[in-house]
C-alpha cells in the first residue's frame, strides 16, 4: 500500500468510527470508495440467512438496484467464493456473463468490471461491498485495500 492510500484509509477509518448513523456511514463509504477505486455503481448487500437472501441496504442507482431489493443466497461459484470472505474480481463482459444472471443489463449499462469484497464480523460474512465500472477498471492490487475499507462498515450491516 502506498503512503497516500494508507493516509486516506486512516482518515476514512477515523471518520467512520465516529458516526452513529448507518445512513451517514454508508454515504461516507460510497464517497471513499469512489475516491479510492472509482465506480459507476456502488451497492451494499446484507446477508439475511433466515430469509435465504442478500438484501440491498445501499445503492447509488435506485432505479436499477433499489434499496430493499433481494437476491437469493445461491450455491454458485460466485457465492461460494464471496461467502467464504474472499474477494471477487470480474474484469470484463465475459466474466459478467459467467457469474451474473443480469449480465445483459449490466453490460448495456457499461458495467463490465466488478470488485466484490466481504464484510466480516466474528468470523461470519455479514455482507458485501459491490463496485461496478467499465471493463478492466478493477485490478487484483485493489482487492485487499477494498477489504480493509469494507471492514469499517460492519456497524451498518449489524443494524437491525
Amino acid at each position: 500500500m502506498r503512503d497516500d492510500q494508507y493516509k486516506r484509509l486512516v482518515a476514512f477509518h477515523e471518520q467512520a468510527s465516529r458516526l452513529s448513523d448507518s445512513e451517514a456511514l454508508m454515504a461516507l463509504a460510497e464517497k471513499a470508495f469512489q475516491d479510492e477505486f472509482g465506480h459507476k455503481l456502488f451497492t451494499l448487500l446484507k446477508v439475511d440467512r433466515a430469509a435465504g437472501v442478500l438484501r440491498r441496504i445501499y445503492s447509488t442507482d435506485l432505479n436499477y438496484s433499489p434499496v430493499g431489493g433481494t437476491k437469493p443466497l445461491a450455491d454458485d461459484e460466485w457465492s461460494k467464493r464471496v461467502g467464504t470472505g474472499r474477494h471477487f474480481l470480474g474484469r470484463d463482459s465475459a466474466d459478467m456473463e459467467r457469474y451474473f444472471l443480469d449480465h445483459k443489463t449490466l453490460i448495456e449499462m457499461g458495467l463490465q468490471s466488478v470488485l466484490n469484497t466481504a464484510v466480516i464480523w466474528r468470523n461470519e460474512v455479514i455482507g458485501w461491498i459491490n463496485l461496478l465500472d467499465a471493463a478492466e477498471h478493477y485490478t487484483v492490487e485493489m482487492c485487499d485495500l477494498a477489504g480493509l475499507y469494507s471492514q469499517c462498515l460492519a456497524p451498518a450491516f449489524l443494524k437491525e
